[in-house]
Formats: C-alpha cells, sequence, structure tokens
C-alpha cells in the first residue's frame, strides 16, 4: 500500500529538560524527562537559543518560592553545549536540572 499523504513537518531539533526526582539525597539520586520542546523552525540555533531561555528561567518543581519569587540559581554551560542549572528556593534546598540540545535521529 502507498501512503500518499503529505508527510507533516517533523521536528529534528528538540530541547530536553530532566529534573532530579530527589534533590538532596544523594544515595538515591535520579533523573527524570519532565519536558520535551519540540523547534519546529529555526534549526540547530534556534534549539540552542530556546535551551539557554529554558536554562535561564525554568523552575524545577521541588523548587519552593513565594508567589511572584524566582528563586537563587547558578546556570552551567557544559562542554557538551547543554545547561546544568542549580536552583534554591525558600527553604534552601538544592535543586539540579539539565536542559539539552538534542537532535531526533530516529521516531
Amino acid at each position: 500500500m502507498i501512503n500518499d499523504a503529505v508527510p507533516q513537518k517533523e521536528a529534528r531539533w528538540v530541547v530536553l529538560v530532566e529534573a532530579e526526582t530527589r534533590p538532596g539525597y544523594e544515595e538515591n539520586h535520579r533523573w527524570q524527562l519532565v519536558a520535551t520542546h519540540a523547534v519546529r523552525d529555526g534549526g540547530r540555533e534556534a534549539a540552542d537559543k530556546l535551551a539557554r531561555k529554558l536554562a535561564m528561567e525554568y523552575v524545577p518543581g521541588e523548587v519552593t518560592v513565594e508567589a511572584g519569587d524566582t528563586p537563587a540559581r547558578k546556570v552551567f554551560r557544559v562542554n557538551d553545549g547543554s545547561w546544568l542549572v542549580e536552583g534554591r528556593g525558600i527553604d534552601h534546598k538544592r535543586t539540579l536540572c539539565r536542559v539539552a540540545t538534542t537532535e531526533l535521529v530516529l521516531k
């Protein structure tokens, strides 16, 4: 059977956000994929720009802040181009998240 439907434009570049599932518990430290952002236009450059924006603004669910406040944060650019973010809320607990530009190679 021939599929003659027009293929949808698929995103080749995707920004992934991972966050700690148990922040502060080093013996049971795990990561979980918490957000996926498909970048349909602009290619790698647009995906890198979105990753930087998310690294600067994303607040992990484990970080507690008062309404209208922003958490204290440190943002690190990693050698591979990804971002590591350390956030601290009103309880001063450290929570980490990673933001990475990725290329979808198989679906």
